[in-house]
């Protein structure tokens, strides 16, 4: 077998610093825990940055979390959330820049300027979009020297969404001017001409036999299922690291667009995102990219707005009730660990997270976010949808979960580890109680109740989650 010499060292490093926390802790003290602690911290972040692996989440520059006139301040908070979660950085997708859309840069820049002044590290790439395509020599020269700036190889990397052009000549002049300006170059093309969501072997091969230059391929894998995007993934994965490249994997939580693109994917709860993130772990991509942060619009955020009881956002632009999707966000911390470290973490607390329709499929809904412009009716992909709620927990042990979902009733009995179980779900609240050796550890009602007429939720999906006491 062939022994990668890089590997090698990786290894050896994070030997030596395991060796380095062992030796420390048999000289520690009772009262020297903190120190200890800061030293597994160290020996994390550590292996983390020798084996290179990255977490990045698509942050859409139109939509902050707090509006269009988000402050630095607002940036901070946004990029605090998503570090103490593992991410550990945005792609700034930018539709527009200086000549079209100035607001793109000015924003851009203020979200630099918040991780230069947080100082934590947090990296930044953009992902250049429409018009910003044409602007790519001003994007990279103003952002290439930047501390925050993503770098592979010394050099700042771009990414896009799109921008293959006609006959894929725009997509060749594009990674041609990149490299012109040091930079490299990981888009997100469709292939042509056979144009797909879903790539399969031979559109990866056409991918590469199209733009043989490009440094590596991101997937921008949001509208489908997660048995959809893992395949594309993995035969992505395989055609470019397979080529020497670099490869970005999509991971996304769910997806419902809005008036012309109304359409959904059932995605089980946290189902499909873990098959995703196992996916992306087995085919030992080195980057993963969060499929999105804040796309509010086709409801594929991760980013939290509030409590999960809260569902205003942006004055009901994106719809008159938004649901938090932050448990997506922190079930990912198991695998955003797995990711790094090669290894699945132990888990060290019982934890739950829930998700569910807020009414059956049945239902019409308004197909416009804001208003009944185009009536009601029934989003495309709706009849694949299950009427169920859905739980992954994360166990230390054996323990029974009891769902109460209605009227309706269950009992699951688990095993220690990472389980995923759902029922058909009842109309009204839904309960979740972990029990084990007849103890209650965790006794939660979910925030919003499942109606059967109202559908202000528009097949958007909730997510909520709860611990156990560690006194259980």
């Amino acid at each position: 077998m062939k022994i990668n010499s890089f590997t090698c060292l990786v290894n050896l490093q994070i030997v030596l610093l395991l060796l380095l926390v062992q030796a420390s802790h048999s000289s520690c003290q009772a009262d020297n825990s903190d120190n200890f602690s800061a030293l597994e911290e160290q020996l994390k972040v550590s292996t983390s940055a020798l084996t290179g692996k990255k977490v990045f989440a698509h942050y859409m520059v139109c939509c902050p979390t707090k509006g269009g006139a988000s402050s630095v301040d607002d940036y901070k908070n946004e990029i605090i959330e998503a570090q103490r979660r593992g991410i550990d950085g945005f792609a700034l997708n930018c539709g527009g820049w200086q000549k079209t859309e100035p607001h793109y840069k000015e924003r851009a820049f203020l979200i630099y300027e918040a991780a230069l002044q947080l100082g934590t590290g947090f990296e930044l790439f953009i992902s250049a979009d429409g018009a910003a395509l044409h602007e790519v020599e001003d994007i990279l020269n103003s952002l290439k020297e930047h501390p925050n700036q993503f770098r592979f190889k010394g050099k700042p990397v771009l990414s896009t969404f799109g921008g293959e052009g006609e006959n894929n000549l725009f997509g060749r002049a594009l990674t041609e001017q990149v490299h012109q300006l040091g930079g490299i170059f990981v888009p997100y093309f469709y292939p042509q001409p056979n144009i797909t969501e879903h790539p399969q072997k031979l559109h990866a091969e056409q991918l590469l036999r199209s733009f043989p230059d490009v440094d590596g391929f991101f997937y921008y894998g949001a509208a489908g299922n997660g048995d959809q995007i893992s395949h594309s993934n993995s035969v992505l994965a395989k055609a470019f690291l397979g080529a020497g490249k670099l490869y970005m994997a999509s991971i996304t939580p769910y997806y419902r667009g809005n008036g012309g693109n109304f359409r959904l994917f059932e995605t089980r709860g946290f189902e499909a995102m873990a098959k995703e993130w196992e996916g992306a772990i087995r085919d030992d991509v080195p980057w993963v990219e969060l499929v999105t942060w804040n796309d509010w619009n086709e409801s594929s955020y991760l980013a939290p707005f509030g409590l999960a009881k809260d569902t205003e956002l942006w004055d009901g632009h994106f719809g008159t009730m938004m649901l938090s999707h932050v448990a997506y966000l922190d079930a990912s911390r198991y695998y955003i660990d797995w990711f790094k470290k090669g290894t699945p973490p132990a888990i060290q607390e019982d934890k739950l997270y829930y998700f569910y329709r807020l009414h059956p499929k049945q239902l019409p809904v308004t197909v416009n976010a804001r208003d009944e412009a185009f009536g009601k009716a029934h989003p495309g992909g709706a009849e694949a949808l299950l009427d169920h709620v859905f739980v992954t927990l994360f166990l230390t042990k054996p323990a029974q979960l009891i769902i109460s979902s209605g009227h309706k009733k269950r009992t699951f009995y688990l095993q220690a580890g990472v389980n995923h179980v759902s029922m058909p779900f009842g109309v009204g609240r839904q309960k979740f109680t972990l029990v084990r050796n007849e103890k209650v550890l965790i006794e939660k009602y979910g925030e919003h109740p499942i109606s059967k007429y109202d559908g202000k939720s528009r097949f958007n999906y909730f997510g909520g989650s709860a611990v156990a006491n560690s006194a259980h």
